[in-house]
């Protein structure tokens, strides 16, 4: 029996040898005699493990083998290929109001039969149940009448051939009697005088009422449907496909358009592909290929052949990358620095591969395919089942350059090759500095949790326990979607080509899986976490029962009390939760301890404590800033007030703001939904705000040539100036070039180009903390005159008046005078420059005149700009310069509170008094 199998593997190898250029000499296992017909062979250990999806008893070589030989089949090609095609040269091109198909199940059961030049399906065949199908994102029949791809004809005519007969084709079936079914087809009539014209026995009807359907297409040999129906039919429409190819019927589904509809995905789900979005219209693409043969070793180039690349190095371990060509952000080389798009080899011989299994595996989760209960998708059971294998030797942490290099290797692409939907999946012994490996001590729980629905995601208080199946249920009917995912922590955060950086796994966060109103799953992580639900609408009450789950420390309220602070004790999971209404923090355990004991910034004292600091500070004061409302967010009069008389919209929070206190994907924090960071999280915390900031700035808020940073503190600034009201503590506040600042504005106030100068000697070579005091000394103005009681509220103004621009251009003529630009055209506010935007906004929302302020501040403006500010015959603000030390923006100095502070002329005669 060893020998047997040896062979197997000997002659696969050599097979693949002949045509990759690399195998084995060792012929002395050919002369194994062959077995006869009669003996009953033990299942091979592949086997075994394709139908168990165990990998315990299976060599990685041997899965290597296996899976390098479906390629090779896959590369052959599927016969239907060469009898639709012969020698033929294939074109044919649809309009880009068409469809792609993607092909999701199994790749010898659903297969391209034809392929655009530009790589996308443009019509897939495949076999289901007893029957053939063939799907098209067009109507070939249509562009034949038109005169169109009519060299497409014959293997039209020949793929007709084999929906209804099968192989080999039978041309008889052309002269014969049968059946034709067209059932909701667009451009009916020209696919009905088509088939009349060529097949004169054939007998056509239209079965377009789904209340008849099953009988209409119940005799036909061949059913062409279309997507015309309503999406209430497609379920009935559904079931009757199904029974048709149960008896032997051919399926042929035609696309007419990008749209898709309720039948459209009816089609996907039984199928087992899926439409792109906008189809074909982008990508115009369309086939020309000199034959069947160029067609389809192109598509395979493109879907398989990275695969075969990548195995071969797994086969011959002979992985080993010249480090030395990674860089850093400043473009220096080293290896070891992080950005390594330049080492030769890397992404070719692995990443490209290692990306396209990372692809299958999400697409199988998010489908809740489980493919090892069924006979199909070897080429995703061997992928997976080697990430298996290759996982149960990792150890962390590791390094690119100091590691072995096929451990380093062997471990990434088990990062790629996760898949959930599964009963069986080994927890990762070795999980890094993520989490633990070993919850023996945890004795599984389950737990309904309800919950009302806000984008993008809440947290449950769950824990998926690594290596263990959890089953989750949806109990109620609502309309709304409702995801389940697995961690919220980003790919980026682990930081694999860091100098020593690869510490825990890259892919912690699962794809997110689908739960349908009662709908039952159960799925098996081998890394565990928190468990999540995303929604795509708001306000919705959603109840989900979970079993087999953890409960780690998860704090969402006050009678979270108690467990909260004992599971931070006992230490059991290495994360912890805190959910408020608008804010939530998924951090590791330590962190999150020091998060409530002042080991970030202050000393809450108790979760409560720190969940209250996060709805004032982290979820209130940002959003009053943004120009926001809704439960949580103070309304100030000032800012109502404003929108109210000019018919301004205050939008309302559309979705909670999250933070992983854990590792950034960049810098030391990193913006998102998450944003993630190093650091512990902190209500009041500078970096935590900046990045809430950058979710909240918009483009149009900054100043031609400034840059990004520049329109992102103030929220920072403005949580911290009301902690310090409240509180009377100091925050830590950024240093500002006041003192700098003014003595260049003084410099140029006896140019004879001021604006040329300071464009020259102070914008130019500046950085964002001089740019953002452009927006500080206006706001100061604003207080100081009096239009505003607070001036950081002029920013929340001009927030309003930037999300109000898409109503307004609705209807621009009632609208213009309510964004302060009633001497605009609609063409041209839209072609107006950004500095005249803001300009005209500060002035607007201030109630005053800034133009001598800018042209003291040297920004550059048009005359029409100049002449709308003009017409509002608002106050005008002096050529004054605020003075503060550095840090006191957002606190009390020498000069003054927060944003009240002494004056001084920038007149080229006065000194800074400091």
């Amino acid at each position: 029996m060893k020998n047997i199998i040896t062979v197997k593997t000997v002659v696969i190898t050599l097979g693949l040898a002949l045509f990759s250029g690399c195998g084995s000499d060792d012929s002395s296992e050919q002369t194994t005699p062959p077995l006869s017909s009669d003996v009953v062979l033990e299942k091979s250990a592949i086997s075994k493990a394709l139908e168990s999806g165990s990998v315990a008893d299976t060599p990685a070589i041997d899965i290597i083998h296996e899976a390098r030989a479906e390629l090779q089949s896959i590369k052959e090609g599927e016969k239907l290929l060469n009898l639709l095609y012969g020698s033929d040269a294939i074109s044919y091109k649809p309009s880009n109001n068409s469809q792609i198909i993607n092909i999701e199940g199994d790749v010898h059961q659903i297969f391209s039969i034809l392929n655009g030049n530009k790589g996308n399906r443009l019509g897939v065949a495949g076999v289901k149940s007893k029957g053939h199908f063939a799907l098209y994102g067009s109507n070939p029949f249509e562009y034949f009448q038109e005169g169109e791809n009519l060299s497409y004809e014959t293997p039209m005519k020949r793929l007709l051939l084999w929906l209804i007969g099968g192989e080999p084709l039978q041309e008889s079936i052309a002269e014969q009697k049968r059946v034709i079914a067209l059932s909701y087809v667009d451009a009916q009539s020209k696919t009905k005088e088509w088939l009349a014209n060529n097949y004169k026995e054939w007998s056509l009807k239209e079965c377009n009422d789904v209340a008849t359907h099953a009988t209409c297409v119940g005799d036909a040999d061949l059913i062409i449907e279309g997507m015309h129906a309503g999406d209430d039919d497609a379920a009935t429409i559904k079931e009757d496909l199904e029974s048709s190819l149960e008896r032997g019927a051919g399926v042929l589904y035609l696309h007419p358009n990008w749209g898709e509809n309720g039948v459209s995905d009816m089609i996907e789900s039984l199928f087992l592909i899926s439409f792109s979005y906008g189809g074909n219209w982008w990508a115009d693409d369309g086939a020309s290929w000199s034959s069947v043969t160029s067609m389809h070793m192109a598509a395979y180039e493109v879907k398989y052949a990275a695969l075969d690349k990548m195995l071969q190095h797994f086969e011959a371990e002979d992985y080993k990358f010249d480090w030395s060509r990674c860089k850093n952000s400043e473009g220096e080389y080293s290896q070891n620095y992080d950005r390594c798009e330049e080492v030769v080899g890397l992404k070719s011989e692995f990443e490209d591969g290692a990306l396209l299994v990372k692809d299958m595996m999400n697409a199988l989760d998010r489908k809740k395919e489980n493919i090892f209960v069924t006979d199909s998708y070897k080429l995703q059971k061997l992928l997976a089942l080697l990430g298996d294998k290759f996982r149960e030797d990792v150890h962390y942490p590791m390094d690119k350059v100091k590691s072995d290099p096929m451990a380093f290797m062997r471990s990434y692409y088990s990062d790629h090759a996760v898949y959930n939907f599964r009963l069986l999946n080994p927890t990762q012994r070795d999980m890094g500095n993520f989490s633990r490996s070993d919850f023996s001590h945890i004795t599984p729980t389950a737990k309904v949790v309800t919950l009302t629905s806000k984008k993008p995601f809440r947290a449950t208080g769950l824990y998926a326990l690594p290596g263990q199946t959890l089953t989750v249920e949806r109990r109620d009917s609502s309309d709304v979607v409702v995801k389940l995912f697995i961690n919220t922590l980003r790919s980026g955060a682990t930081h694999q080509y860091e100098r020593d950086g690869y510490k825990r796994p890259k892919y912690l966060k699962t794809p997110s899986i689908e739960l349908k109103p009662a709908e039952r799953i159960s799925l098996t992580s081998p890394y565990g976490g928190v468990i999540e639900l995303e929604f795509d609408s708001n306000d919705v009450n959603v109840s989900v029962a979970f079993e087999n789950v953890g409960e780690h420390a998860f704090w969402a309220g006050e009678s979270y009390n108690d467990s909260f602070s004992a599971k931070l004790n006992a230490n059991e999971y290495d994360w912890a939760e805190l959910v408020t209404s608008g804010f939530e923090v998924h951090s590791k355990l330590d962190k999150m301890i020091a998060s409530i004991n002042g080991g970030a910034d202050v000393d809450w004292g108790s979760a409560a404590a720190l969940a209250a600091a996060t709805v004032k500070y982290t979820s209130n004061y940002p959003l009053v800033l943004a120009g926001y409302k809704g439960d949580g967010v103070d309304s100030v009069a000032e800012i109502h007030n404003f929108a109210k008389d000019h018919n301004l919209t205050i939008e309302q929070v559309a979705a909670v703001k999250h933070m992983n206190a854990d590792q950034a994907s960049c810098g030391y924090g990193c913006s998102g939904n998450p944003y993630d960071a190093y650091w512990a999280y902190s209500p009041i915390g500078h970096g935590d705000i900046h990045e809430i900031g950058h979710g909240l700035e918009v483009s149009r808020l900054l100043f031609e040539g400034f840059e990004g940073h520049a329109r992102t503190n103030p929220y920072s600034y403005y949580t911290k100036s009301h902690y310090f009201k409240d509180t009377g503590d100091e925050p830590s506040c950024q240093n500002l070039p006041f003192k700098e600042l003014y003595e260049a504005l003084d410099a140029s106030y006896n140019e004879t180009n001021a604006t040329a100068y300071l464009q020259e000697h102070l914008w130019k070579n500046s950085n964002w903390s001089h740019q953002v005091l452009l927006t500080i000394e206006a706001m100061m103005h604003a207080q100081k005159m009096g239009t505003l009681e607070n001036g950081w509220h002029l920013l929340a103004r001009v927030h309003i008046l930037e999300r109000e621009i898409k109503r307004a251009e609705s209807d621009w003529e009632a609208s213009r005078a309510n964004l302060g630009f009633d001497s605009y055209s609609l063409d041209e506010f839209k072609a107006i420059r950004n500095n005249d935007w803001l300009v005209i906004s500060y002035s607007f929302a201030a109630g005053l005149d800034f133009r001598e302020y800018f042209t003291m501040m040297g920004i550059e403006y048009t005359q029409k700009a100049a002449d709308q500010i003009a017409s509002f015959g608002y106050e005008s603000v002096p050529q004054k310069f605020f003075v503060s030390t550095p840090n006191g923006y957002c606190k009390s100095d020498d000069y003054g509170s927060f944003l009240d502070k002494e004056m001084i002329n920038v007149d080229g005669n006065t000194s800074f008094p400091y």
